[in-house]
């Protein structure tokens, strides 16, 4: 099969991967993110995203079955996959990559265990899959302007799990090229999912990739071809969307792989929201939220563009907008003292003791913080500061600068924080035996003789949906 460059890159890089070459360190930061992904997921399936993915999955069999997380029952990969990455993505609290491409790269994680779970693979197996997934994805996003383009993360995320699946199932070259075009030719979302007044589509548009990934590995393996040049052919993605750009495998040559350093969240809320609203204790002893005169953040040009830009992130009516409302998660967060799922709660959001507030904050770009958060825009961690002023009507200031965020591979998360994380998640959802179980299996992923066994204690924890 003719190839252009960057698929004939791609094919290369995936059908060279050494598992054998994985570091401990590697593989614990994979199953970290697998057991931080099946705490997003508990949480999720409350979500109505979450109910809707549920039930689309509901009453389809195969004889490849992979399950749907906490529901009983078993669907077809696609439709598992699809429901169980709109569980793990709706609350924004799984991992993300500040990659110009980027995304959260745990929402290919669902997807990896469908394939593995339908194949009887083992967890060694899974996780060696998930590390090859977040390379590419790495890759992909740190050199293309999908985000400038106006096109969404999912369009380098399907095709980063469509080929690690596919290695995972033994597909040769040509069927891996296939996927790689399969699966991006048919999909190549566009970002309007997250600008203005954000929808349900916020926490599935990735869910819908992954969807697409594992059809595309399916179609290739029976030996259906795509375009053989989807990125450099005339009206491919460059043409189309992003431009040229040099394609480097592995993401970061001499460094750490990108499985080590997505960075996770502490609080479910957006990434650029996360350092700033780390300060909410110390202003909270600084000044009550009725003393408060103004609030002023200066942050760096994507945090301003994602999460203050929009009239809608000022008068959040949706938990997806609220989630990315620099104003609403920092006055809810000075009125409550935190950020939990109850802040997103219909009558929490639409509370109108929380608008003062929110007009007194200001947020602005500073110049000097957009200069380093991304010298020469190939940072896969980024490097985020920021700013908070806040005056009090006496007079009084607090000024502090932060950076980088609890969870970011700068100031990482280690796995206490992350069961604290799994528990906080969980309450109220499961019983706290069911909760150990599903951590338990989550931490010990990597010995599993069959990923199947894993996913039958993950699937059985909320029947009664």
């Amino acid at each position: 099969m003719a190839m252009d460059r960057v698929t004939e890159q791609l094919v290369e890089y995936t059908q060279g991967f050494d598992p054998g070459s994985l570091s401990a360190g590697i593989r614990s930061a994979a199953v970290d993110r697998v057991v931080d992904s099946l705490a997003c997921a508990i949480v999720g399936f409350t979500s109505e995203p979450g109910r809707i993915a549920l039930e689309a999955a509901r009453g389809f069999t195969s004889d490849r079955p992979a399950s749907v997380f906490g529901a009983g029952f078993a669907t077809t990969e696609e439709l598992a996959a699809f429901a169980n990455t709109t569980m793990v993505r709706s609350w924004d609290w799984n991992d993300g990559m500040l990659a110009q491409g980027g995304g959260h790269p745990s929402d290919m994680i669902p997807a990896v265990l469908a394939a593995g779970e339908a194949q009887h693979a083992s967890g060694a197996e899974v996780i060696d899959t998930i590390v090859l997934a977040y390379e590419l994805l790495g890759a992909l996003g740190n050199v293309a302007p999908t985000r400038a383009s106006g096109f969404d993360q999912g369009t380098f995320m399907g095709l980063s799990a469509a080929l690690a699946i596919g290695r995972l199932r033994g597909l040769d070259e040509a069927q891996l090229a296939n996927a790689i075009s399969l699966a991006l030719v048919p999909h190549v979302p566009l970002r309007v999912t997250r600008t203005g007044n954000l929808s349900m589509w916020k926490g599935a548009a990735t869910a819908s990739a992954m969807h697409s990934a594992l059809f595309a590995v399916r179609l290739a393996g029976l030996g259906m071809t795509g375009p053989e040049e989807p990125f450099e052919g005339v009206s491919g993605l460059w043409e189309k969307a992003t431009g040229p750009w040099e394609l480097i495998l592995p993401a970061q040559p001499g460094g750490q792989m990108v499985v080590e350093i997505s960075h996770l969240k502490q609080l479910p809320a957006e990434t650029h929201s996360q350092a700033l609203l780390g300060l909410v204790p110390k202003v909270r002893e600084f000044a009550k939220a009725d003393e408060i005169e103004s609030i002023r953040i200066e942050t760096y040009y994507q945090a301003w563009h994602e999460i203050a830009l929009h009239p809608s992130k000022w008068d959040p009516t949706t938990r997806e907008t609220a989630d990315h409302s620099l104003p609403y998660l920092l006055a809810v967060a000075m009125v409550d003292g935190t950020i939990t799922p109850a802040s997103f709660m219909p009558e929490r959001i639409a509370d109108p003791a929380l608008r003062p507030l929110m007009q007194k904050i200001s947020v602005v770009e500073d110049e000097a913080f957009t200069a380093v958060f991304r010298p020469g825009g190939n940072s896969i961690a980024g490097q985020p500061r920021a700013r908070m002023v806040v005056t009090r009507t006496g007079g009084e200031v607090f000024s502090e600068e932060v950076g980088y965020h609890k969870g970011h591979a700068s100031n990482p998360m280690t796995r206490a924080d992350i069961d604290d994380k799994f528990d906080a998640a969980s309450e109220g959802i499961v019983d706290p035996d069911t909760r150990d179980r599903i951590r338990e299996v989550g931490w010990t992923i990597d010995a599993a003789d069959n990923v199947a066994d894993v996913m039958r204690v993950v699937t059985d924890f909320r029947r009664d949906r």
